[in-house]
């Protein structure tokens, strides 16, 4: 069962003061912008906290620190080399190692994401426990396809090194609002969170295609670490 090799990669991540100090730090980031956002009286200031900072920077960021603090900072394949050698099978401890980045993404950018909305929100953005469980959506959807991306990444270099490279890569060809965006988390999360669609998209349209992308990298992940 991939619940019986959980336990390794799980601990990883909780273990690590390293881990949780960076986890600590984006989210006290996050929600500072929250505040900013509503001691400057923005009468969006939804909408600005969560476009300005946390779908660019904050989310992304926070997920490559925890799969990152999944994997150990190695590869996907290094991180599961132990249980591998105690008799684990190649491919339940990867799958396990991606399901517990996945969990640790999807929970902590769905927190995220609702509590910068709750702190900026301003007099003209939607009612707020809908903004806030819409934003909570777009930060678990965007987590889940952040932690798929980087995933894929680690599972590249004996240090996984395609990480970073990763990371990169959504920064530049998600900032735009064509077709390179539409292959990275960037440009469908800023659509999730109502900024500029890539390839004018629609949000439902976004969201199919990032559940269906971070499915797909996920599985790439998953054979090249097994």
């Amino acid at each position: 069962m991939i619940a019986a090799v959980a336990w390794a990669p799980a601990l990883r991540l909780l273990r690590t003061p390293r881990t949780r100090m960076a986890v600590a730090g984006w989210f006290a980031i996050a929600l500072a912008f929250g505040i900013a956002a509503r001691w400057r009286g923005s009468a969006h200031g939804a909408d600005h906290a969560l476009l300005g900072a946390l779908g660019p920077l904050v989310l992304p960021l926070l997920a490559y620190v925890l799969v990152g603090g999944v994997v150990g900072g190695h590869s996907l394949s290094h991180a599961t080399a132990p249980l591998v050698a105690f008799g684990a099978s190649p491919a339940r401890s990867a799958a396990a190692a991606i399901l517990v980045a996945a969990g640790a993404c999807v929970v902590s950018g769905a927190l995220v994401a609702a509590g910068v909305d709750v702190l900026a929100h301003g007099s003209t953005d939607p009612p707020l426990l809908r903004d806030a469980l819409a934003s909570a959506y777009a930060g678990a959807l965007g987590g889940a396809g952040y932690s798929a991306w980087f995933a894929l990444g680690s599972s590249f270099g004996r240090r996984g090194g395609g990480r970073p490279v990763l990371l990169v890569a959504d920064w530049v060809l998600g900032a735009s609002d064509g077709a390179a965006a539409l292959v990275t988390p960037r440009g469908h999360l800023r659509n999730l969170l109502g900024g500029v669609p890539p390839l004018d998209l629609s949000q439902r349209a976004s969201a199919v295609a990032l559940a269906l992308l971070a499915t797909g990298w996920a599985l790439v992940a998953w054979r090249r670490a097994r």
